[in-house]
């Protein structure tokens, strides 16, 4: 399809109009035609369009050269351009994500302070490169849905458009591009399938990608209507109390989503297997401890429920606001945004030792007691520390047993007292900071 085309049809179908809209430019091929058709139908849509370019720093000399390219470009368009730096080396060290999910995750972070909408170049074949990823990795008919057109406050215009229309009009219009050299290496996961694997399938049928990006329209149409059977299925059969009534009879597309849902609203990063392991228990009944020091989860009488059992580990899902697992005490949770910079930074200064980056939780944040062989980096250090060992240096006896330790997927995140860990630090790139701070109950 031609690009201008698909942009027109787009925001039609949308009906998006009168609107601020930020493209995501890049300088390479896809990001510079979306530019430039965005362009084409701002009048028509009465759309205002600006540009940023975020700086991700990684490839010396030709990081520098796209930069200029960008500049020029937007200078010769009359379109208003913004520069981010980023650092994603320094958030590669904070939460040991690779170098791509680092990237991705800045690159986000910027767009989320952009007002209005921020529209980014994804291709039809962008969307078949994500579902054999996915389908790679292990995914649900969520996953094979790919990439969306629209998502929250992010536009896709492009995905019905595959790479090769997109040089060939960049052609037709006379403009020029830049082009990343890691992307003619297989260096990453994704490079690897567009340069082995598409080919294959090109050879197969060379409309591929568009095929791919159409049954994924289709699939998002049955997710749809799943997701809304699920929530309906679940309001049905949830309890007072938080347990599930009844799920052995429900049909087992909705049955497997509704215990993803249970697992999910109680603090679990779930897994297939987990899933998997919940549904034997509703045919068989018993418990099982399916993440070493959180609740057990139980069926009887076909109820789906977690049970605490005496000596365990207190533990609950960290929810903005009041949360507590010790009678005598409670944890207020709050969010503050860099864009509150003022209260961002006066709280920083003041309780550097509550704070840490919220947007390098993994999965989820729960807040816990103390588990046996805890071990934390603590911010500021250069090497971890054993719990029990600063237990017993700093903390009175008759307080150890109250102490406050918050955790996600991947480990500890803070310990009250004694910090947020290295890779939750707040640092220059942070842009939701979570303020953590204990009361007594009588206060």
């Amino acid at each position: 399809m031609n690009p201008l085309d698909a942009v027109r049809r787009f925001f039609a179908e949308q009906e998006i109009r009168d609107v601020a809209v930020t493209a995501a430019l890049s300088g390479g091929a896809d990001s510079v035609c979306l530019l430039y058709c965005l362009l084409a139908v701002r009048e028509t849509y009465g759309l205002e369009i600006a540009a940023v370019h975020v700086q991700h720093q990684l490839r010396g000399e030709e990081s520098i050269r796209d930069e200029a390219f960008c500049r020029r470009l937007c200078e010769t368009l009359s379109v208003p351009l913004t520069v981010i730096p980023v650092d994603v080396k320094a958030r590669q060290m904070q939460d040991g994500s690779s170098e791509e999910t680092a990237a991705r995750d800045l690159r986000y972070a910027v767009f989320a302070e952009i007002p209005g909408y921020t529209a980014t170049a994804h291709t039809a074949d962008d969307q078949l490169e994500t579902q054999l990823l996915r389908l790679a990795r292990g995914t649900g008919l969520k996953g094979l849905c790919g990439i969306p057109g629209v998502r929250e406050r992010y536009l896709r215009p492009l995905l019905s458009v595959t790479r090769a229309e997109i040089e060939a009009y960049l052609r037709e219009i006379g403009a020029d591009y830049v082009t990343d050299s890691t992307n003619l290496t297989d260096r990453y996961a994704r490079n690897a399938l567009r340069h082995h694997a598409v080919p294959v399938l090109k050879a197969v049928n060379p409309a591929a990608a568009v095929h791919a990006a159409q049954t994924a329209e289709l699939l998002r149409l049955d997710e749809t209507l799943l997701e809304r059977l699920t929530a309906e299925t679940y309001a049905r059969l949830r309890q007072t109390d938080g347990s599930l009534k009844g799920l052995s009879a429900v049909q087992p597309a909705l049955q497997l989503r509704c215990i993803a849902q249970f697992l999910e609203e109680n603090g679990y990063s779930v897994s297939r297997a987990q899933i998997f392991a919940v549904a034997h228990l509703l045919e068989t009944g018993g418990s099982a401890e399916l993440v070493r020091g959180m609740p057990r989860v139980c069926v009887s009488r076909d109820v789906l429920f977690l049970r605490q059992q005496p000596g365990e580990i207190p533990y609950c899902l960290l929810k903005l606001g009041k949360n507590q697992i010790f009678p005598d005490y409670f944890v207020e949770a709050e969010l503050i945004l860099r864009k509150n910079v003022k209260k961002f930074s006066s709280v920083y200064t003041m309780f550097t030792d509550s704070v840490l980056d919220h947007d390098i939780i993994k999965g989820y944040a729960g807040l816990h007691g103390r588990v046996p062989g805890l071990r934390i980096q603590p911010a500021g250090r250069e090497h971890h520390v054993t719990v029990k060992k600063w237990l017993q240096e700093q903390v009175p006896p008759e307080k150890r047993a109250a102490v406050h330790f918050l955790s996600d997927a991947e480990g500890l995140l803070w310990v009250e007292g004694l910090g947020a860990a290295a890779r939750a630090a707040v640092t220059e790139q942070t842009q939701r900071m979570l303020l953590l701070t204990v009361h007594r109950t009588d206060t």
